[in-house]
């Protein structure tokens, strides 16, 4: 499945934009490419640049997309994924994978699984009422500038602070101009809402702020306010998980706090710094030697007990 027709990059909100054609769109980063990023800039330019970096089949990514497209877009399931009858091998399954070539293809087993997640999304009044009534898979893109250490949105005048964008002088002649975009599963009038399958329990706070942390869920939930905003020339302040757990069978949404956006921002922040950072010099990294020290309850072994200080 292909659009014939080519997408011209330019800054603004796009409500008809195909899922595949989104992500092959380049000259642009996106959320998941900075966590790359952040990870090590290194694999980031192999993987993003060079794209040396094999991606592997993700069968948790198409199990996803499945349960994705039967909440949000449910008129494009058939159209977007198909569900294979055997396993994941042999001859059958190559020949499956080349005539559905560009669908997200889960097994029948793994079906099961989704069809309960999809009953409990549904099954939520909390996560339905948000659905209903926003619209699904709108892509943004925005233009930023990195100049000095901060990062600048032109269109907009603003530079981006530790709480949001701020009105700012915004340079003409000096820094490193980037596009960065972003695809929101529902955009409401004041919210965004983000839907992920995900394993561990989803009503157990301090399993999902462990995914939250552990996948920089925080990172992407601040990219996207931020864009949205920018483009929008107006502050999104709220960011909705609607988490649905594949262990469970249960769903629990969640708004993103304000420390979890403010760590997600700075997190974008270093991510896109380190981008134009490496950009400016042409990928070329330092080599160096640093001290490595033990992990911190290593120091029990040499700590001094209190006989031993007398």
């Amino acid at each position: 499945m292909t659009d014939s027709k080519p997408f011209v990059i330019k800054e603004g909100l796009f409500y008809d934009i195909p899922s595949e054609q989104y992500h092959r769109i380049g000259g642009t980063f996106s959320s998941s490419q900075l966590k790359d990023a952040l990870k090590d800039i290194e694999f980031f330019h192999r993987k993003h640049i060079l794209r040396t970096v094999e991606r592997e089949e993700n069968t948790a990514f198409e199990l996803g997309t499945y349960v994705h497209t039967a909440i949000l877009e449910p008129e494009k399931l058939q159209l977007e994924c198909a569900v294979f009858e055997g396993i994941r091998r042999g001859e059958k399954w190559e020949t499956f994978k080349t005539v559905n070539a560009g669908k997200a293809i889960i097994t029948k087993s793994e079906k099961e699984g989704a069809d309960n997640l999809i009953k409990a999304i549904r099954g939520s009044p909390v996560a339905m009422g948000r659905i209903n009534r926003s619209q699904s898979e709108v892509s943004a893109f925005l233009e930023i500038l990195v100049y000095g250490g901060e990062v600048f949105a032109p269109s907009w005048k603003k530079v981006l602070s530790k709480h949001g964008w701020v009105d700012a002088k915004v340079p003409t002649t000096k820094g490193t101009k980037l596009w960065i975009k972003c695809r929101a599963d529902k955009l409401g009038a004041n919210f965004i809402l983000d839907l992920k399958t995900t394993s561990g329990n989803a009503k157990s706070e301090y399993d999902m702020r462990t995914k939250v942390s552990s996948l920089s869920y925080d990172l992407s939930a601040a990219m996207y306010l931020d864009v949205f905003s920018a483009v929008q020339k107006k502050a999104m302040f709220e960011f909705v998980w609607t988490f649905a757990s594949k262990d469970f069978g249960n769903c629990k949404n969640y708004i993103a706090s304000e420390d979890n956006i403010l760590i997600g921002r700075a997190k974008w922040k270093k991510a896109i710094l380190a981008i134009a950072d490496g950009m400016e010099c042409n990928w070329e990294f330092d080599d160096s030697m640093a001290i490595l020290k033990p992990a911190p309850h290593e120091y029990e072994f040499i700590r001094e007990s209190a006989e031993e200080s007398l």
